[in-house]
């Protein structure tokens, strides 16, 4: 059986007992039901993973303590940025699972002139505190180690105006280069960019491209958003990273 792994944003050092938060508590005791001598991963986000078993429980908290660490490293060669247009919910939750997944270091949400969702400023900080959400659970699901960012979101126009060392590209319809055929000694680290659901427009690409954005395809067929940035970062990943 896996031993169930958890996000605590806290040092920890072989030997220390503590009591778990309360999140992590639920999740542990109330949902998995473990129990006193029983083992957990814990890691923190910065590299490596402690290897804890519950110490004690009570009606309304646990404590674990740490047995061991482990310098393992999970991390990809490459650093990923996804600059992913702001799509509906449930899809903007795969994507930036499945990103997490795939080894992205950075997650940029950007509003572009298709956008069908809007975000107001007093949405801002609910929004990041849910997409933050989803990028922990993915990360304990995936074996990840380091925690990927979430930014705040910013237009495409904002964006292109933020300095950027390595290599930026987009997603855009036509005859443009596939990732396979990208050349291996490319600047990185490498910022995709992903469309919203009725992709960028002609102008934006454009804007882009002007930018010093390189447009990249995926062949032939249109797909949606979600599955253009999953089907991108593993052909990334596989190009220049670890997949």
């Amino acid at each position: 059986m896996r031993v169930p792994r958890f996000y605590v944003p806290q040092p920890f050092a072989v030997g220390q007992e503590f009591t778990l938060p309360d999140t992590t508590f639920r999740h542990a005791i109330q949902v998995l039901r473990l129990g006193v001598g029983e083992p957990l991963i814990l890691f923190n986000g910065e590299g490596g993973e402690y290897l804890a078993q519950i110490s004690n429980v009570s009606k309304r908290s646990a404590s674990v303590l740490i047995d061991s660490v482990s310098s393992i490293e999970t991390e990809s060669p490459v650093h990923l940025t996804l600059v992913q247009a702001v799509i509906k919910p449930d899809k903007m939750d795969f994507a930036l699972q499945k990103a997490v997944e795939l080894g992205v270091n950075t997650i940029q949400p950007l509003i572009t002139q298709r956008s069908v969702v809007r975000i107001g400023k007093e949405q801002v900080d609910k929004k990041l505190q849910h997409w933050e959400g989803i990028v922990v659970a993915a990360c304990e699901q995936s074996g990840r180690t380091r925690m990927p960012t979430v930014q705040v979101p910013l237009t495409l126009e904002r964006w292109l105006e933020t300095p950027f060392v390595g290599t930026r590209i987009i997603l855009a319809p036509g005859d443009f280069p596939r990732i396979n055929a990208l050349p291996a000694d490319l600047p990185t680290p490498i910022a995709l960019l992903i469309g919203p659901e009725g992709g960028f427009t002609g102008e934006e690409v454009e804007t882009c491209v002007q930018a010093g954005v390189m447009p990249v395809s995926l062949g032939p067929r249109i797909l949606r958003a979600e599955t253009a940035s999953s089907a991108a970062l593993a052909l990334l990943q596989h190009r220049f990273g670890d997949l």
